[in-house]
């Protein structure tokens, strides 16, 4: 495995943030991060910090695409002060294991991180993507601030049958 990686059991949690129906997430990612939604998230993620890039699908995408999400542990009120209120998209996460996988440096590492196909690594842990679940996440940490630095990608899993 060329990725650091290690299994948490995680809770149910809920996020609250922005959201775009893309091709990849990167188009979401590189807008809030240019037209200040970056910040507000920062601004209102308390004490975890954390900023989260969801990718999930629902009815409303369209053959290849995806809803993504980026979005803090955070309620919708929390986000009053930020003239952004009605821009919000609000999701719960399920419990679940995750296989947490570590990428160094962001920017150089995601694409290879695909490549090397993060749903393949989960078999060779032996695990399987949890459907139930059906979704996967991005973690920014309170310490991320551009792509040369460390982000985590989770991946929900069930023990392999």
């Amino acid at each position: 495995m060329t990725y650091p990686t290690r299994c948490v059991k995680l809770p149910a949690f809920d996020l609250v943030g922005f959201t775009q129906i893309v091709q990849s997430g990167g188009a979401l990612y590189e807008a809030a991060r240019s037209d200040g939604r970056w910040e507000v998230l920062r601004s209102v993620g308390g004490a975890d910090g954390t900023i989260y890039g969801v990718a999930s699908y629902d009815k409303e995408c369209p053959e290849g695409s995806y809803r993504y999400t980026l979005a803090v542990k955070a309620r919708v009120d929390d986000f009053a002060g930020s003239g952004r209120h009605d821009e919000l998209f609000s999701m719960r996460i399920p419990e679940s294991d995750w296989v947490v996988f570590v990428l160094d440096h962001f920017g150089a590492q995601y694409g290879k991180f695909w490549e090397d196909d993060p749903y393949a690594l989960i078999q060779e842990l032996g695990w399987s993507f949890n459907a139930k679940v059906g979704l996967h996440l991005d973690a920014f940490g309170p310490a991320y601030s551009s792509d040369d630095d460390a982000m985590e990608f989770l991946m929900p899993v069930s023990p392999r049958a």
